[in-house]
């Protein structure tokens, strides 16, 4: 304990001093920026000229994005990390910070064979030759995580296996608690706080813990390889589980070419609209209809199998949607690719977390005009629909309308898409690749047979409900006879002579239940069974109220048609 406290002490110690000095660095640049002739430029630079010579500091001119990123490159791995994440955040920082942190490099220099070989023969106890037919000593990438070594299993299998560096998770587990410290004093700063610190800080922690234990990766290449059971031109790597454990993962060796080579796409005939459209398709069933999707599908994490494949890679960074905000997530895409703005606009609003100053109005006023540039646009090279996506979240912030963390990786997800298939095809245009497949989703999400599906995974909820019903009816009734609601029910005196049949007797009795029934599954909180996919004033009620309050209301007219027509 000691001894963590020491080390935990120590980089907290370099942090701090990292931070310091691009304190000053930034504050002698910004002296030396001083322009013009005047008296009060020309003192200022004397003084940036004094100051760094007293603490020793070389000249730098550099803005501070530029700044920024060295220091998070001198800062190591998990700073890197950091880096690469914000640079995804344009709804929380600056564009031209965002800009140049995706120039952070990832790349380092790989650790000895001698450390891969420890590593894994301590996770499996084995020798590592008992384990591979072959390994090859030479990396063939090497990351601030990990890095990864081609091989050949006893069995035959061509495999890929990526090795944890030693000593990073540790490493990485002191960096997050001194960010979380740092995150703390953040928040009860005025200026700072609105940019939620500690919020990113653990949500940086939950992707970067995940990304450490490489059987949660594996685990994702397995949920996708299900996913996607039904498409064979679709193919991610099966995992080797006896081979694999938190610090190793063992993969098939998926060969092919990289998206981005179009000297080979041309000299194989390989027909690049055709790939652009299969990985868009692919990306948009991740989205809309699983909601667990690859959050960086850039060129390195893609590959072209034969004529008529592609493969995805490197399974670390997924992004995942619950039901509900993958509903949501779908009608605003849908309504955009089918160009109704209005309803768009209403299920983007959905998806947002309130600040304390939230501007909801001007958000949707703005937003109005980022659609009506985008609709204008006459090609994706001018605006494309997953930079419009994008754009709206950076939009949401000014307004204190924010969105988690899987909701931006989305954005990301379907801009990079969009990039790699203008490297296929450059008159791609995802949003008329979309339409059909949307239509189709939007088709099924009504089908009789998705219906009964919802009805019988509900039927447990169904069940408890009824259970309760009899409470909450007499919570209701409590209600009516403490005045605080009145239904009065009015034969019509035409026929009050007139003794009314018994059974017809009961038809307002029914259809007020049958009314409040439906109102107290519409306003509860955990009404079970699915809800209306989109209708107009109806989306999101629970089918089931629905269900009884046109029951109730159409009883009600049936009595009402027997007062007047009496037989």
């Amino acid at each position: 304990m000691p001894l963590r406290f020491y080390n935990e002490l120590r980089r907290a110690w370099a942090v701090n001093n990292a931070i310091v000095d691009l304190a000053l660095d930034v504050f002698i640049s910004r002296l030396y920026q001083q322009k013009g002739l005047g008296h009060r430029s020309l003192i200022k630079r004397i003084a940036a000229g004094l100051i760094r010579r007293m603490l020793r500091r070389q000249k730098t001119r550099a803005p501070f994005p530029v700044q920024f990123r060295r220091t998070l490159e001198n800062l190591g791995p998990t700073y890197v990390k950091l880096g690469q994440i914000l640079s995804l955040r344009e709804d929380m920082l600056p564009e031209r910070i965002c800009r140049e942190l995706r120039k952070l490099q990832n790349q380092v220099p790989p650790i000895s064979f001698r450390e891969v070989k420890q590593v894994i023969e301590t996770e499996f106890q084995l020798p590592l030759s008992m384990i591979f037919a072959e390994f090859e000593p030479e990396p063939i990438a090497a990351a601030s995580l990990a890095q990864a070594h081609f091989a050949r299993l006893k069995s035959g299998e061509r495999v890929v296996v990526k090795v944890q560096r030693p000593g990073i998770q540790r490493l990485i587990i002191d960096d997050i608690n001194i960010m979380r410290r740092l995150a703390a004093i953040m928040e009860k700063i005025p200026g700072l706080r609105d940019y939620r610190p500690a919020h990113f800080v653990e949500e940086f922690a939950s992707y970067t813990m995940r990304e450490l234990d490489f059987t949660q990766e594996g685990k994702h290449a397995d949920t996708f390889r299900q996913n996607f059971a039904d498409w064979p031109n679709v193919v991610f790597p099966k995992i080797f589980w006896k081979y694999t454990s938190r610090r190793v993962l063992t993969m098939e060796y998926i060969e092919g070419i990289k998206p981005d080579d179009e000297q080979k796409i041309k000299s194989l005939g390989i027909d690049g609209k055709k790939i652009a459209e299969l990985g868009a398709r692919a990306i948009i069933k991740m989205l809309f209809v699983d909601g667990f999707f690859h959050g960086d599908p850039h060129p390195g994490n893609m590959m072209i199998i034969g004529k008529d494949k592609i493969g995805f890679i490197d399974l670390g960074m997924i992004g995942s949607f619950s039901p509900e905000t993958r509903r949501n997530m779908f009608l605003y895409y849908y309504f955009m690719v089918i160009r109704e703005f209005e309803h768009a606009t209403r299920f983007l609003v959905n998806l947002t977390e309130p600040g304390p100053q939230a501007d909801e109005e001007g958000f949707r006023r703005e937003l109005a005009e980022a659609i009506k540039q985008w609709s204008s646009a006459a090609n994706f090279k001018q605006y494309s629909m997953g930079r419009l996506i994008f754009d709206t979240m950076n939009i949401g912030a000014r307004y204190q309308l924010y969105f988690h963390g899987d909701l931006v990786l989305s954005s990301k997800a379907i801009i990079t898409i969009e990039a790699v298939g203008a490297i296929l095809y450059p008159e791609m245009d995802l949003s008329e690749i979309s339409r059909p497949m949307m239509e189709e989703i939007f088709r099924s999400q009504l089908s009789p047979s998705r219906f009964t599906q919802s009805l019988l995974k509900a039927l447990p909820d169904y069940l408890e409900f009824l259970e309760n019903l009899p409470k909450t009816i007499l919570k209701a009734t409590e209600i009516v006879s403490e005045g605080k609601l009145q239904i009065n029910y009015l034969p019509d005196n035409t026929v009050k002579d007139k003794k009314p049949q018994r059974r017809d007797q009961y038809i307002p009795v029914l259809s007020l239940a049958a009314i409040l029934a439906g109102a107290i599954l519409a306003v509860h909180p955990q009404s079970p069974g699915p809800v209306v996919g989109d209708f107009f004033i109806f989306t999101g009620m629970p089918l089931l109220a629905l269900l009884f309050l046109g029951g109730g209301f159409l009883i009600g007219l049936l009595g009402l048609f027997k007062s007047k027509n009496p037989s």
